[in-house]
């Protein structure tokens, strides 16, 4: 493993990559890259820290895939106690990244515009930089439990409470407590 991960490049707090050699290469060609990202904003207020993981370009015919497996931490809000607590994640997917402009005559492309509105984020931009950003912050949120809780020792709402009030005592279901008292013995 400590072979193949020197030649393994690494983008650290950075998720876009220059890829005009791997455009200029052959179909086939492909490079992988060790992705680790101190922290990564996935929405106003949350997001994912010490994310580690690696990406795997590979050249095709008209762009290219972009395989990634990352994985990190993302702070919660547990929905039974609502306590914030650290949410571990993987989030593996693949992605076609199409350029936006030719790498060799520099002209633009007009295959791209056909593209759908989710694509867009999938580009190849001008500087023949591929961004995993977008796809990538989609990707995570995915893969974030839709119904948080911060597992089996979760204290529940009535962490929230706090103690119950004593309920004041009826003294004309005095007997009728005894025999309960009773019964259990």
């Amino acid at each position: 493993m400590a072979a193949e991960r020197a030649h393994l490049l690494d983008l650290h707090n950075d998720t876009a990559i220059n890829v005009v050699g791997l455009l200029k290469g052959p179909v086939g060609t492909a490079r992988r890259y060790g992705l680790r990202l101190d922290r990564f904003p996935l929405a106003a207020d949350v997001a994912a820290v010490d994310m580690l993981g690696e990406t795997r370009l590979t050249r095709l015919r008209d762009g290219i895939m972009a395989a990634v497996e990352v994985a990190g931490t993302v702070e919660l809000e547990c929905v039974r106690c609502l306590r914030a607590y650290a949410q571990p994640f993987v989030a593996e997917f693949a992605e076609e990244y199409r350029p936006t402009v030719d790498v060799r005559t520099g002209a633009g492309l007009d295959e791209v515009a056909v593209l759908d509105d989710d694509a867009v984020a999938a580009t190849i931009d001008e500087n023949h930089e591929l961004d995993l950003g977008e796809v990538l912050r989609q990707e995570t949120l995915v893969a974030l439990p839709m119904r948080p809780d911060c597992g089996e020792d979760c204290p529940g709402p009535e962490s929230l409470l706090g103690a119950p009030p004593a309920a004041p005592r009826d003294e004309r279901f005095a007997a009728l407590e005894r025999l309960l008292e009773d019964e259990s013995a």
